[in-house]
């Protein structure tokens, strides 16, 4: 095996879900995993894999090792109800089966990828940098202390899940595309409410003002300008006077 600290671990995942109903093969996974410093999770059906994405809602994994021909739910058929419901994490079907057939079927339900057993350890790892390389999932979003998985709909506060509504992930999720500069409330009406013209309440105060409290410790915060809208700005040292003060006040 290659030493790990030759590998271009960079592109590797922090975090896998293996779902194997062989228990020989998932001790194999396990070494292979650990000699590469990933963590990851076993489990032995597709009964026991959606638990384990539930339980880790807070800590998720960055992708799944799914082997095709699980006893009950198959593990194609587990990746397909994934999908259907909108969950993007990336998945690399495993199986024994090389038949172009099975190939086809696994890309169509939604797989990353396709690796067919046994394996080597090169391979494995070649193949989780390759669709780790690729995914959207990678393309988070840092700002302050703040890191948002645009994919997902997902936002940490130093490393600890934030409880945001679907309304609230979209306000902040404008806020941090035009970080640093005001953002009307006509513009927020339009991009998160898709209106047009004022709606006569003051429903998008409401949201921000429960949004504010959720960033608390974050380095960020949102700032009223007056007359003219909301700002997201990125705390300066302590100490330090906010530019604009004249202007603008905290949300």
């Amino acid at each position: 095996m290659p030493e790990p600290s030759t590998l271009p671990d960079q592109t590797l995942p922090s975090k896998i879900l293996v779902v194997d109903d062989d228990p020989s093969y998932r001790r194999l996974c396990s070494i292979f995993l650990n000699e590469a410093k990933i963590a990851h999770v076993q489990v032995g059906s597709s009964k026991e894999a959606m638990r384990a994405l539930d339980a880790a809602r807070d800590a998720p994994f960055d992708l799944i090792l799914l082997d095709m021909e699980l006893p009950g739910m198959k593990g194609w058929e587990l990746l397909k109800f994934l999908r259907e419901r909108g969950r993007d994490i990336p998945v690399i079907l495993v199986s024994v089966l090389e038949d172009v057939k099975d190939k086809v079927r696994a890309f169509d339900v939604g797989a990353d990828d396709y690796v067919v057993k046994p394996f080597s350890f090169e391979e494995l790892l070649s193949r989780l940098q390759a669709v780790m390389r690729r995914s959207p999932a990678r393309n988070l979003v840092q700002v302050g202390e703040l890191t948002i998985d645009p994919l997902l709909r997902r936002v940490k506060n130093a490393g600890k899940t934030v409880d945001l509504t679907p309304r609230e992930f979209e306000l902040l999720a404008l806020l941090i595309e035009r970080r640093g500069q005001t953002v009307s409330k006509e513009e927020f009406l339009q991009r998160v409410w898709r209106m047009d013209g004022e709606p006569g309440t003051n429903f998008l105060q409401v949201h921000l003002s429960r949004l504010k409290p959720k960033l608390t410790r974050s380095r960020v915060h949102i700032e009223t300008v007056h007359r003219h809208g909301y700002r997201l700005v990125e705390d300066g040292p302590a100490g330090a006077a906010l530019e604009g003060d004249d202007a603008a006040t905290h949300a």
